[in-house]
């Protein structure tokens, strides 16, 4: 079974604008049944689609190499953390361009 919490978004008109708007997520133990079940369960018609995200890669350049540093996104909040934590640290150790 894969690691990795689950977006449903439904194509719909935000500010005039069709896009993807998110519609829920659920955590890394759930299954694409679940969020099936869940997108029943809502009851709506319309276009969805169902992101699965499963690894955060941090990539940064040491020494004139290229450092990947990868781990799981279990659920949203994780990632919402590591892009705070990035945006906080390439303040301090601002990312090369080479």
């Amino acid at each position: 079974m894969t690691f990795g919490f689950f977006t449903i978004e439904r194509w719909g008109r935000k500010n005039g604008k069709f896009q993807w708007l998110p519609v829920c997520h659920l955590d890394h133990d759930k299954t694409v049944t679940d969020a099936i079940q869940a997108l029943e369960k809502k009851g709506e018609p319309g276009f969805f689609r169902l992101i699965q995200t499963q690894r955060m890669i941090r990539v940064t350049r040491e020494n004139g190499k290229l450092r990947l540093r990868k781990w799981h996104a279990g659920k949203p909040e994780t990632l919402a953390r590591s892009a705070r934590a990035f945006e906080r640290d390439s303040v301090k150790r601002p990312v090369s361009r080479r």
